[in-house]
């Protein structure tokens, strides 16, 4: 074979090689993603995704790109993250409107402004109750706040409660549901029996799970992870209901993926994947639709949110008067 010959082959070869990898990256590069953007812990939101795309006829997956900088939240399709985070970027007019069928069965406290985000999940606020301590005294006499002030006996343990955002919700929505008033007169009627303010979520859990405190006043989510069956306390939710942290999705106005971020969006309400998911990671958290398609959403009169407090100053007011009436008073000592 000439020379020439020789080289014209390889030169064939080489085309041949090259218009197969452009072919492949074509075909890969085919494929729909979303990118989402959340500020929820990572491998939770990529396993809700994961189960998603495991969930699609095989000639329709979506990749998904979970995004957790904060520098990051402008390049995704959509935000899964935390209410307060959601409403920012509504008024700031980043998100834009959401038609998902399964949204309308919220109740409108359930979405954002002209429904430009979606609650999911939430987080309730719990009592963790030592077993010990609840066998002492019945598990019949705490079932509602109102019985923790009878509880004169009780050591009680909470995170420090003007520390963070999570923290500072907590006072707004339940100050919101019994009035600013009542709800001071009820931190001071148990003020007495907190022992101790922690600075990091855990630490109320291990005080109770130990017995070094009798009730500790967390989340769900703190908690949820360290259940087993041999767990030496156990949650409860108050009958009447309790503050909740709500947890969404929003649509970034840019998003050329409106169509696929809403059939997800639909998914993780009515799917029964999706709450399975919850329960897995051991999340903590709580499904809005409980049933799925099949049932009504959550009683939101049981869910205690922050109806009142509008604005940064108005929480800042609310934060202060608990720090000069409640926390900073004698009684009770701080964890380090």
């Amino acid at each position: 074979m000439s020379t020439i010959k020789y080289l014209f082959l390889i030169c064939i070869c080489l085309l041949f090689l090259v218009a197969a990898g452009c072919g492949s990256n074509q075909t890969t590069g085919s494929k729909k993603t979303v990118q989402v953007y959340t500020t929820l812990d990572k491998g939770f939101v990529e396993a809700l995704c994961e189960k998603y795309t495991d969930s699609l006829p095989k000639d329709n997956k979506i990749a998904f790109v979970v995004l957790n900088k904060d520098s990051e939240w402008h390049q995704a399709d959509c935000i899964i993250s935390e209410a307060t985070l959601l409403q920012q970027k509504t008024a700031g007019g980043s998100l834009q409107i959401i038609k998902a069928e399964f949204a309308d069965l919220l109740p409108e406290e359930l979405k954002g402004t002209e429904e430009k985000w979606i609650t999911l999940f939430y987080d309730p606020a719990v009592l963790l109750v030592n077993q010990a301590y609840s066998r002492k005294v019945g598990q019949q006499r705490l079932l509602h706040w109102s019985d923790l002030p009878k509880q004169t006996d009780a050591k009680i343990v909470m995170e420090n409660l003007s520390d963070n955002e999570s923290t500072i919700m907590f006072l707004a929505a339940m100050s919101s549901r019994m009035g600013q008033n009542e709800f001071l007169t009820f931190f001071k009627q148990i003020r007495p029996m907190i022992k101790q303010y922690a600075k990091f979520p855990i630490t109320p859990v291990r005080m109770a799970a130990t017995g070094d405190a009798d009730i500790a006043v967390t989340r769900r989510s703190h908690v949820f992870r360290y259940l087993q069956n041999d767990f030496p306390a156990y949650i409860l939710i108050p009958d009447e209901g309790t503050p909740v942290n709500l947890y969404g999705i929003g649509l970034l106005q840019n998003s050329k993926m409106q169509k696929e971020v809403v059939a997800f969006v639909n998914w993780l309400l009515k799917s029964s994947e999706a709450r399975t998911v919850l329960m897995t990671t051991r999340s903590g958290y709580l499904p809005v639709l409980p049933k799925g398609e099949k049932g009504q959403a959550v009683n939101m009169d049981t869910l205690w949110t922050n109806t009142f407090y509008k604005n940064n100053q108005a929480l800042e007011k609310l934060t202060g008067d608990w720090l000069r009436e409640i926390r900073l008073t004698d009684a009770g000592e701080d964890v380090k």
